[in-house]
């Protein structure tokens, strides 16, 4: 069971509210049967009006895919860092508008087979972006404007990976990092020469945003809210993420160890939630273990009186109380399987 926080996480069976509703109605009509009647179908009216868009971003590791995406739903429910890899398997961030719900898939970044094995990564660094694909009704191609290396063409991997798109999905260029670039008159080029080459796909549209201060994303956010069809949400009003809790802690703490410790001794240290609570006013305070292989982690965790481990616990409460709208208190232990854990 995965609970709620204050309208805000998320719930294990999408459609409990309704099928609730209609025992409640069987079950009260002896005396009021038509004001049941009435209610039950003026549900069914609401079902109807609904509409729901699945919508898959894609493009390289470090595009800003978990950025755009924390800037579409108005929270910060995919981590973020200054690193590769950040985002390790799928997630659905939902955001509802009105009568539309869109649910974001959250991928990683698309690897080579070479990068796989490099970094041993997960199955999910190739299954997740080839299932999220196939299952959405419009895929967006993030681009990242300010890397003059890839800027003007698809890696193969993106093209590959493309042919696993339901040939009646949408399909946007989106362009990131548009803040970035001082002469933007080299985002006419880059644009030419994405959408003219023969064996480059066609896009149905072309967005140019900065997911990191948000311009251009309110667009972004109406296109994809004209563009949803006619269908039953997925998620209840009040869900944001079908992640659990102790997930979107976890995640949201290790990306700021990404931020904060040098080169690849983030990826090595497992951080695992120990305990988590709701307060009275309905906040969470969470004990969160970081266990680091070496000593000299720990170390470098502990430099300059601790400051480390403060500020990236700050950070990830931060970050935290955007993405659940309530108070959020962490506390990290830190543990070296061969000396006793240090709090």
């Amino acid at each position: 069971m995965l609970p709620l926080i204050r309208r805000c996480v998320v719930q294990t069976e999408p459609y409990v509210s309704k099928r609730s509703f209609f025992f409640s109605v069987i079950w009260n009509c002896s005396t009021k049967t038509e004001k049941c009647i009435t209610e039950f179908r003026n549900e069914q009216t609401l079902q109807e009006n609904k509409k729901l868009l699945k919508v898959a971003l894609l493009g390289l590791p470090n595009v800003g895919k978990s950025t755009l995406v924390n800037q579409l739903t108005h929270r910060t429910l995919c981590p973020t860092s200054s690193k590769v890899h950040t985002t390790m398997h799928k997630a659905e961030a939902v955001y509802t508008e009105g009568d539309t719900q869109i649910i974001f898939i959250d991928t990683p970044g698309l690897i080579t087979s070479k990068e796989f094995k490099d970094y041993k990564l997960a199955e999910t660094f190739k299954q997740d972006p080839e299932n999220s694909i196939n299952e959405a009704d419009l895929v967006g191609i993030i681009q990242d404007v300010t890397n003059v290396y890839t800027r003007h063409k698809f890696n193969d991997i993106i093209l590959k990976t493309l042919e696993n798109k339901r040939e009646d999905a949408q399909l946007l260029l989106i362009l990131n990092k548009v803040d970035r670039l001082k002469k933007k008159l080299a985002l006419l080029d880059v644009t030419r020469i994405l959408t003219n080459k023969e064996n480059y796909p066609k896009f149905d549209d072309i967005f140019m945003v900065s997911a990191l201060t948000g311009s251009g994303v309110d667009d972004l956010r109406n296109y994809l809210l004209d563009s949803a069809k006619p269908k039953n949400w997925k998620y209840e009003e009040n869900t944001y993420i079908n992640q659990p809790i102790e997930t979107i802690i976890e995640e949201t703490v290790r990306a700021k160890l990404m931020d904060t410790l040098p080169q690849e001794i983030p990826y090595k240290i497992k951080v695992k939630v120990e305990h988590y609570d709701f307060t009275d006013d309905g906040g969470i305070t969470s004990i969160v273990l970081l266990e680091c292989p070496k000593e000299n982690y720990v170390k470098l965790l502990f430099k300059h009186n601790r400051f480390r481990i403060k500020y990236m616990a700050h950070n990830a409460e931060k970050e935290l109380r955007h993405a659940f709208r309530n108070t959020v208190h962490i506390r990290l232990n830190i543990q070296c399987p061969k000396s006793s854990p240090n709090k």
